[in-house]
Formats: C-alpha cells, sequence, structure tokens
C-alpha cells in the first residue's frame, strides 16, 4: 500500500513533531505552507494522503488541498483545524475536497489512526477505480466489436470519436475520464437496431423519410434505458444527455461531467465534418471560432492534438497484403462488388487482419482494391 504522505504546516515545532513521530511508519514529505504543499506535490508527485492545517499565510488549508483534488481526485485529504476556523473547515468538507477533519491539538496515536484511515481511502479508491477501468474497458470493447461487424461505418466513427475524445480528456486532465470512453462507444451504439437498406443514408445524413427520422428520434431514450440498466453508468448518460446542450448554459461541476460532454461534442463533430472531406485544420479553426458552441479549453487542446497526429503518422499508399496492425485506414474498404468491410479511420487490429484473410482465402483473386491507403505511425515505417 502506498504510504507516501505529504504534511503542511507553517509552524517548525508541528512540522518537527510530524517528523518525530510520522517517520517511522510513512514516506514522509514536509512544506511550510499552501503555495510550497502544491509545489512539493507536483513536484514529488505519487502522493497518497495530504495533512493540512487550516490557517496558513499565502495559501490556506482548505484552498491548497481544493487545488490538490483538482490535480488528483484520488488523494485522500486531511485537514487540522482550531475552533474558530470551523466553519471554513466544515465548508471544505462539504465540498468534497476532505476525506477527514481534525481538532488541533491532535495526540500522536489519533493522528497515526486518522492518517493509517486516510492511506486505505486512497488504496480503496484507486483499487476500484483500476477494477472499473478494466471491467468496463472490456465490456465496452466487446460491445464495439459488436459493432465492427453489424455495422461498420458505425464502428469507424466509435473508433476514431473514441480516440480522439480519449486524447482530449487525458490532455485536459478531467476527472474520471474513463466516463468520455463509455459514452463515445454509447453514442452510436443504437444505431445497431438500424435497417441495413438506411444505414449509409443516415450515417452521410441524406434525406430520409419521416419513418426513419421518428426512428432515429427514439435513440437518445433506447441509449438511456440501456445505460440505466447498468450500475454505475449513470454519469455516462449525463453526459450523452448535455452533448447537444452549450457549455455555456450549463455550470461546470467538480463531477466533469460538463467538460465530458463539450469534449464528446468536439470529438463527434470534427469526425463528421471530416468524413464530409474537409480539411483538418479548417475543421479545427471553424470548431475554434464559434465560442458560444464549443468549449475553447477543448478546442484549443484539439488543435494541439492535430499538430501532433500530422508530426507521428505518414499517408501511404500500400497493397492489401501489405496492410498490418497498428496502422489505420485513410478511405473505405469495400470488396469489389462494394460491400463495406470497414471505414475510413479504422483501426487496424488483430480481428481485422483476420477478416482481410479470410475473404483473400476464399477467392482465387483478392476482392479487395490493390492499392488501399493508410496512415502509418512512424514506428511502423520502414
Amino acid at each position: 500500500m502506498n504510504n507516501k504522505i505529504l504534511c503542511v504546516d507553517d509552524e517548525d515545532s508541528i512540522l518537527r513533531g510530524f517528523q518525530l513521530n510520522l517517520r517511522k511508519d510513512f514516506e514522509l514529505h514536509l512544506a511550510s505552507d499552501g503555495v510550497e504543499g502544491l509545489e512539493v506535490f507536483e513536484k514529488e508527485g505519487g502522493f497518497a494522503l495530504v495533512l493540512s492545517d487550516m490557517r496558513m499565510p499565502r495559501m490556506n488549508g482548505a484552498d491548497m488541498l481544493a487545488e490538490i483534488k483538482k490535480r488528483d481526485h484520488e488523494v485522500s485529504t486531511i485537514l487540522l483545524t482550531g475552533h474558530t476556523d470551523f466553519d471554513s473547515a466544515m465548508a471544505a468538507v462539504n465540498d468534497g475536497n476532505v476525506f477527514r477533519m481534525l481538532s488541533k491539538p491532535c495526540p500522536p496515536e489519533r493522528l497515526i489512526k486518522v492518517l493509517n484511515d486516510g492511506l486505505e481511502q486512497h488504496d480503496l479508491v484507486k483499487s476500484k477505480r483500476i477494477l472499473l477501468d478494466q471491467t468496463l474497458r472490456g465490456a465496452v470493447d466487446a460491445l464495439a466489436e459488436s459493432l465492427s461487424t453489424a455495422k461498420p461505418l458505425f464502428f469507424g466513427r466509435v473508433q476514431r470519436v473514441r480516440r480522439m475524445a480519449n486524447e482530449l480528456a487525458e490532455k485536459l486532465s478531467i476527472p474520471h475520464a474513463w466516463r468520455v470512453d463509455v459514452a463515445s462507444v454509447f453514442s452510436q451504439l443504437a444505431y445497431l437496431a438500424l435497417p441495413e437498406n438506411v444505414t449509409e443514408d443516415v450515417y452521410y445524413r441524406k434525406d430520409l423519410t419521416k419513418e426513419v427520422k421518428s426512428l432515429l428520434a427514439k435513440f437518445p431514450e433506447d441509449t438511456r434505458n440501456i445505460l440505466n440498466k447498468i450500475p454505475g453508468l449513470e454519469e455516462v448518460g449525463e453526459i450523452l444527455k448535455s452533448v447537444d446542450i452549450q457549455y455555456r448554459f450549463e455550470q461546470e461541476k467538480p463531477d466533469g461531467v460538463r467538460i465530458a460532454a463539450s469534449i464528446l461534442k468536439v470529438a463527434l463533430d470534427f469526425d463528421y465534418y471530416e468524413e464530409q472531406g474537409y480539411n483538418r485544420s479548417l475543421i479545427v479553426n471553424t470548431l475554434k471560432e464559434r465560442e458560444k458552441d464549443y468549449d475553447p479549453k477543448v478546442t484549443k487542446s484539439l488543435s494541439d492534438l492535430i499538430v501532433i497526429a500530422a508530426e507521428t503518422s505518414s499517408l501511404q499508399e500500400i497493397s492489401i497484403e501489405d496492410i498490418d496492425i497498428g496502422m489505420r485506414l485513410s478511405q473505405e474498404l469495400r470488396l469489389d462488388d462494394g460491400f463495406l468491410i470497414a471505414a475510413a479511420g479504422t483501426d487496424v487490429d488483430r480481428q481485422l487482419l483476420k477478416v482481410i484473410r479470410n475473404y483473400n482465402s476464399c477467392y482465387e483473386d483478392s476482392p479487395f482494391p490493390k492499392k488501399v491507403q493508410v496512415l502509418v505511425p512512424v514506428n511502423l515505417i520502414k
């Protein structure tokens, strides 16, 4: 169990007491005020718990712990307070930034017990997150795979949107980023119910009949009904509900739902415009200019990601036999008769490679085009 602790107090005697009583049982780091505490937290990293006095110069303990929770929402936080600071300390507890509050002076045995409780809480939160992440990602990958066979166009969109949304979430360091990953898949899952004869019309947003429009109007409710049956995914439903609400009409909350919805909105709309054939730079500039519709924090991060992507991959035209895992299709992969195998933007994985080889083995001549355009990561370029 991680026992790395940061103790912050502006009184040297208190810090010496921490050193004397805690160094045997914990990996101890010290700071003399809130500003220094933040600096140590960011420089050293990997803390399981932060213990802080409330009243300090430059930055009080509650404000410092709130900033630390923004940087690492899993870290346990404990606030030491005198009677005169009780109301402010309780406000910090109620805001969710403090795990436990202790009154000063605090006996060493009491302090050590609470610190161990905090470390156990950190271990529990981290373990739960890892289990949830692994379980959910496995389930979500399985759902996405079901789209790959039944609706390859929408599977391609899932892969592209999911990839971009995850990269944006990581760049913006949003809390519980796994929700963006799950929401990306569920944003397209209802399209499994589309009749095959209208799939491409819906995907490319062509003129649709009233009956098809009526069917599409029910998809958000269908998706919510699926999510409601899965414990722990309530906030994913909230993200999907907020996607089409302009970010300026919803206040950002600590749960990160609003910023997650803004990320998914940008990823979905970027993908749609790119599918229409627009240049990536033009799309980015257009989204950045529409500040009322798209969160500027997200579009700025998108701009940075597009620059990085251009530097880390190369567009090449290769034979179907040379396609390999790690490449990404830059065009639709269809059989000679027009049957769609994979959408543009689909990552070449073992499953797709197996499908391609299976088709080739069933025909005397390959049923695929002789050449196909792919994005090749720089580490695969020979």
